[in-house]
């Protein structure tokens, strides 16, 4: 057992460095760009992925027993692609600037972005093929992420492709077949400088079949390696949303990829746009020209800044003092944030999209060119508040400072807080309060006197009125699988796992308080 440990863990370092590596190079940049605002959220964002995805793998580790016997707990939740390849993205995006690879990133009419699935381990995986495309690629060379959807003949669910490549230095024909080979590792002198312990391509296989799916590899030594996840994935069934206010309006797609193009158009088209393609900046602005003339003029034109390098800045104005006063809303789209974003938005750019183009992404900004200008946070904050302020809630926490944190996250939303540091005090006060005084219990685990476990039990089994009716949340380190199942087991309704993640946590008082 010790043996199996030990080499779990050591095996486990490629895994921990890659988002380590993002918090470290996020936090140095941002130290670096402290009068820079909008550079120094970009890069707390970033950090906030990495360390979500470092918490994650420490689960992992923490959770040994189960992964040395190959049970693995998966636990379905709703998933956003979008977000989760984006995080993905970001994670290892200080690792391919480093080396200067071109990355490219593409998913054509992705209809279905909401997902049934166990987003930690589908990330664990998709982290892993990325960042050894990004070690086994010299410098300057090209890697890439296409994803496709396609029809699995089976009722509410797709087939999702996820295909990684890189031009690289490929694998011999000898090791492909051993490539899933616990500790298995190529005895080629170019891999032998690039740390690894091949553990990693072995427990991405296990997750993969543990979801039905499937994991390809394809390669030739000296010209890179191609590897293909196939998964069927539970549609979280959703309708489109659109404001009325966009229907029928024309929207301008200029990129110098016709299948990005008239992918995206076909997405917004179902939505009820109006959607035209073009390959050039030459021939966007004839378009525009034409459509002027015809009296039928675009709303908004999204605009590939790769297609236009250089030139994207001199394009951007040209655009804006030919067209003057019926000039469309001007739309950026890139692989990531600029450092001419300044002067684009200077220049006339109204908004920005990281690509590549979902189309909840272009929605999302299509919508906010025709709403108001305060900020999506201002917006969160607002509802939240309307459905939380004045809430009050009993926290049970034995610890001083995690008490502190959470007492002052819920009163910036207006919550009323009273606090007990164990489950009989929580039991006691619960107990002595008038029926509806308290609309949520925050319940800690492992507190001294009374856990919460038992503590949530005593208080389901007293005689006040809404005993059984008020909702009780567990606020927990125990945030395993079978954790959850247990709280649930005790009476819970809820299960919150520290560190806190502030949006899970007002999501689920939202839900239960609404």
């Amino acid at each position: 057992a010790n043996t199996a440990k030990t080499n779990f863990l050591s095996a486990m370092s490629h895994d921990i460095r890659t988002p380590m590596n993002a918090i470290m190079g996020m936090t140095a940049i941002a130290q670096a760009n402290l009068r820079s605002p909008d550079k120094v959220h970009d890069c707390l964002e970033k950090i906030n992925v990495s360390s979500r995805h470092l918490l994650s793998l420490i689960n992992d580790i923490l959770d040994i027993s189960k992964i040395e016997n190959g049970k693995n707990d998966l636990l379905f939740e709703r998933v956003d692609l979008p977000e989760l390849l984006q995080d993905i993205t970001d994670m290892c995006r200080p690792l391919i600037d480093e080396k200067h690879l071109n990355f490219q990133f593409s998913a054509t009419q992705i209809r279905h972005e909401k997902v049934m699935t166990d987003g930690n381990h589908l990330r664990q995986v998709f982290v892993n093929l990325l960042s050894n495309a990004i070690k086994y690629t010299p410098a300057g060379g090209s890697i890439g992420l296409t994803v496709l959807e396609l029809p699995s003949g089976m009722p509410d669910t797709n087939t999702y492709e996820f295909v990684f490549s890189d031009d690289g230095i490929g694998i011999s024909e000898d090791f492909l077949h051993r490539i899933f080979v616990p500790f298995a590792r190529a005895e080629d002198p170019r891999a032998n400088s690039i740390q690894g312990t091949g553990l990693g391509l072995a427990i991405a296989e296990n997750i993969v079949h543990m979801m039905n799916g499937t994991i390809h590899v394809q390669s030739e030594q000296g010209a890179g390696s191609r590897f293909t996840v196939t998964v069927p994935l539970e549609l979280s069934m959703e309708g489109d949303v659109l404001d009325t206010v966009l229907l029928d309006r024309r929207v301008l797609i200029v990129d110098s990829d016709l299948d990005v193009c008239d992918g995206a158009a076909s997405l917004l088209n179902e939505l009820g746009l109006r959607v035209s393609c073009s390959t050039s900046g030459a021939d966007a602005v004839s378009q525009l020209n034409a459509a002027h003339d015809d009296g039928d003029d675009f709303f908004a034109v999204i605009v590939d800044c790769e297609l236009l390098g250089p030139d994207c800045l001199i394009t951007v104005r040209h655009i804006r003092e030919k067209m003057g006063e019926y000039c469309p809303r001007l739309v950026v789209s890139s692989f990531e944030h600029s450092n001419a974003d300044a002067d684009l938005r200077a220049a006339g750019v109204s908004a920005f999209i990281i690509k590549p183009l979902f189309k909840s992404k272009m929605v999302h900004v299509l919508q906010s060119l025709c709403q108001e200008s305060f900020s999506q946070d201002e917006v969160r904050i607002q509802d939240t508040r309307s459905v939380l302020s004045g809430k009050r809630m009993l926290l049970a926490e034995d610890n001083e400072l995690n008490r502190e944190i959470a007492v002052e996250l819920l009163r910036m939303y207006g919550i009323l807080v009273d606090t007990v540091e164990n489950g009989r005090q929580a039991v006691e006060t619960f107990y002595r309060s008038s029926p509806g005084y308290y609309d949520c219990i925050l319940m800690d685990i492992q507190m001294p006197v009374m856990d919460g476990y038992m503590a949530t039990e005593r208080i389901r089994s007293l005689v006040n009125e809404d005993a059984m009716s008020i909702p009780i949340i567990a606020m927990t380190a125990n945030a395993f699988v079978s954790d959850i199942g247990k709280a649930r087991s005790a009476g819970m309704n809820d299960h919150v796992a520290k560190p806190i993640d502030v949006d899970r946590l007002l999501n689920v008082l939202q839900r239960w308080l609404r």
